[in-house]
């Protein structure tokens, strides 16, 4: 399932770079190829992650066996509203030219390049300013016990990806003996 909703995105982003070098080819005016260097949602009209990046979402995650009040979970979503419209006035702003980016032949590669690594360390920043910010509105009972419960989720995760491992190697071996 995952695999194809990855192949599904590998297409749509090939189809995309293709049509944007299309257009650039053709000589369109700039507002086209404008256009197509801003960050959109993904076809569906979702955006890839709900609740920002990694960092994030872990915190968020954890917090759900925090046993926040609801003054607090109050507090937490006013924050997220509040960085969801900054990444929105972010994203608008972006300057970062994917089509340039895609062929590294471009003569413009190397300042796009720049540009995505900047847009990048700006948006990972943000991502630990947001984390820090949730992090603040915890208890300090609740800041002690956040890091048993990471510890809790990656134990838990790390077991979840060794029995995909030996389900997956086991279902290999029987079909490479089988040729």
């Amino acid at each position: 399932m995952k695999l194809n909703r990855t192949l599904g995105l590998l297409l749509v982003a090939t189809a995309t770079v293709g049509a944007g070098a299309a257009v650039a080819a053709a000589g369109t005016t700039s507002s086209a190829t404008a256009a197509t260097t801003t960050t959109a949602p993904a076809p569906d009209g979702r955006h890839w992650h709900r609740h920002g990046g990694m960092l994030v979402g872990m915190m968020l995650r954890a917090t759900r066996q925090l046993n926040l009040t609801a003054d607090q979970q109050a507090s937490i979503r006013s924050i997220l509203s509040s960085a969801r419209e900054q990444h929105k006035a972010a994203a608008a702003s972006s300057t970062v030219d994917f089509t340039a980016l895609a062929n590294p032949g471009d003569p413009n590669y190397a300042s796009a390049l720049q540009s995505a690594k900047a847009a990048a360390a700006a948006r990972f920043q943000s991502e630990v300013d947001l984390q820090a910010q949730i992090y603040n509105v915890l208890t300090p009972d609740q800041q002690k016990k956040l890091p048993q419960v990471l510890a809790d989720m990656k134990s838990k995760a790390e077991q979840r990806r060794a029995a995909w491992l030996q389900q997956h190697q086991a279902g290999s071996s029987s079909a490479s003996g089988s040729n």
